[in-house]
């Protein structure tokens, strides 16, 4: 089975830039993405939980989107980049908060803030690296 490691050895990278990071933040905003759409599906058409289902729907498309600019190296813009990584931050940070507050009665929201705090943590990481290149 081939994986993300593998394909990104096939690509030309930034100079500097910390393969390794970069594969966990991959990897994160895509399990990130995964858990924030299972949540959202689990949670729409529940009474008061549109606001959450709404939230882990765009936390879902920010992940997918910040994962996908990492998937393009060649046309890669460090400022751009930053820019969505400190997006996915945010999303990752509300939506975060959203799901803890009902965590204790949703298996689905738990899962999404601990994806979606793990995504935070490959995200600061990724900067951090991206600033020492």
């Amino acid at each position: 089975m081939t994986t993300t490691a593998d394909m990104m050895k096939t690509m030309s990278m930034p100079t500097g830039m910390d393969m390794s990071a970069m594969q966990d933040c991959i990897d994160q905003c895509s399990m990130c993405m995964q858990a924030c759409m299972m949540c959202a599906d689990q949670m729409a058409g529940m009474p008061d939980m549109g606001r959450c289902a709404a939230m882990a729907t765009m936390c879902a498309d920010v992940c997918d989107t910040t994962m996908r600019m990492m998937l393009r190296p060649m046309g890669m813009d460090m400022g751009a980049m930053e820019s969505m990584l400190r997006a996915c931050l945010g999303m990752c940070e509300a939506t975060m908060a959203e799901c803890r507050s009902h965590a204790a009665d949703s298996d689905a929201c738990a899962m999404c803030a601990d994806a979606c705090e793990a995504c935070m943590a490959a995200c600061r990481t990724m900067m951090g690296s991206m600033a020492a290149a």
